[in-house]
């Protein structure tokens, strides 16, 4: 029976020491949980600095992550200490883009657009918040993901992604894209003897800059290049 997944988690490993954070592997933690009595890893997925995603255990097991509210959570964990260093621009784009990919795959989407306080998304640490809330039965003493890890602007980021509008599109024609081309270097170069004022060409500056004009005209000029 599959299970109902009503939060993502993020972690790190919290491995690291002397100032120094380890490019933690999933191989690693695995040997970790299965030392401590464990049957694998508690963690679905971990991300190492290059923003690889390793494989954790079967989401279609109950992780072992955050006590009390395993049942229905998704965790990734992130290799490095969250204590020590910041995640990579890799670990974090890769992480954002799992995320999104996870709230699509649960259906959790509108809930997190909709309850921007809900905790979808959260970090290891906010389950004392969903104590606070009666919401899961034990607090944690833990920072994770870590005090260089800022999930409010980790929601914030996903939000942006979520919301943003969609790529333009147009229908593309080799031909018209070089007429498009042309026409404008004409418009450009009588608009300039004729000393348009600076608002017109403003107005055609801006019709130049659409990004569906500017990547017809990009596309042309590539497919004409020797």
């Amino acid at each position: 029976m599959a299970r109902k997944i009503e939060r993502i988690v993020w972690h790190t490993a919290a491995h690291g020491r002397d100032g120094q954070a380890f490019d933690t592997t999933a191989a690693q933690i695995d040997q970790w949980h299965r030392e401590r009595g464990w049957s694998e890893i508690g963690y679905n997925v971990v991300i190492r600095f290059d923003g690889t995603i390793e494989k954790g255990r079967d989401p279609r097991k109950i992780p072992a992550g955050v006590l009390g509210i395993n049942e229905t959570t998704y965790h990734i964990c992130f290799s490095g200490h969250g204590d020590i260093a910041p995640l990579t621009p890799q670990q974090m784009e890769s992480g954002i883009q799992h995320t999104i990919e996870m709230l699509h795959k649960y259906g959790l989407t509108e809930r997190f657009l909709n309850e921007p306080d809900g905790l979808i998304v959260m970090g290891h640490r906010e389950v004392n918040e969903l104590v606070r809330r009666g919401l899961a039965p034990t607090p944690t003493t833990k920072t994770c993901p870590g005090r260089l890890v800022d999930i409010d602007q980790v929601r914030l980021m996903i939000r942006q992604r979520l919301t943003r509008p969609p790529a333009p599109t147009y229908e593309y024609d080799s031909q018209a894209a070089g007429e498009l081309f042309q026409g404008l270097k004409q418009v450009y170069a009588a608009a300039s003897k004729l000393k348009l004022p600076e608002e017109a060409m403003r107005f055609l500056n801006q019709f130049r800059k659409q990004p569906e004009v500017d990547a017809v005209i990009a596309r042309g000029r590539q497919e004409q290049e020797p």
